[in-house]
């Protein structure tokens, strides 16, 4: 089993079971199997679609760089306002941290830079950098819109997330991202520990 398959397995298990000791809680093996089609018709509507397109293009035209990113993080602000997804912010300056699910354990975590690199785009499209010296180079600007996409399935889906569930939608720059790819599975557990004790 690849990593992809394995960490899609994790989650898709964790995201749709109720405490395992409590077998009356599960999902029956047809509501299980119909979860990931209705998700797949969901993001393959049209609307979907082209509004990813939309956020996409919106962010590669005003690329920021690392810390940098105050209109980025409003741009991510709104489309959750307009999802009903809670989240705190600012977090390391820019970074936005939403949740989905009830706030209970088991916890998933998925997340996206949203930083660009100090470089000149040099090609001529509709969608161009209008920020000279900064360009969305390394695809975080299709990072941003496909966490969002997630946040809008799993938001439309939320009764099928079960009460053991709480879903971190982070969008952080680099830096933050370097870290926690250092820390691995520490990372998820520091920032729940840090945001819950703040409240």
């Amino acid at each position: 089993m690849g990593v992809s398959k394995g960490v899609f397995s994790i989650l898709y298990l964790n995201l749709f079971f109720f405490n395992p000791s409590s077998s009356s809680l599960i999902l029956s093996s047809k509501e299980l199997s119909e979860i990931p089609i209705n998700f797949l018709k969901f993001a393959k509507k049209s609307e979907v679609f082209d509004w990813m397109v939309g956020v996409r293009r919106r962010l590669h035209e005003n690329p920021e760089l690392g810390y940098e990113e105050f209109e980025t993080s409003k741009l991510i602000r709104e489309e959750l306002d307009k999802m009903g997804i809670s989240y705190k912010y600012p977090v390391a300056v820019t970074g936005v941290i939403g949740s989905i699910g009830s706030g209970k354990p088991p916890f998933v975590a998925i997340r996206a830079d949203m930083d660009a690199l100090p470089l000149q785009e040099k090609v001529e499209w509709d969608h161009k950098s209008k920020n000279p010296g900064k360009m969305h180079a390394c695809g975080h600007d299709a990072h941003v819109a496909m966490l969002l996409g997630a946040a809008k399935i799993l938001q439309e889906n939320r009764e099928l997330i079960k009460v053991r569930v709480f879903s971190i939608l982070s969008f952080w720059s680099v830096a933050i991202s370097c870290f926690c790819m250092v820390l691995g599975n520490y990372c998820v557990t520091i920032l729940i520990e840090l945001f819950s004790k703040r409240n």
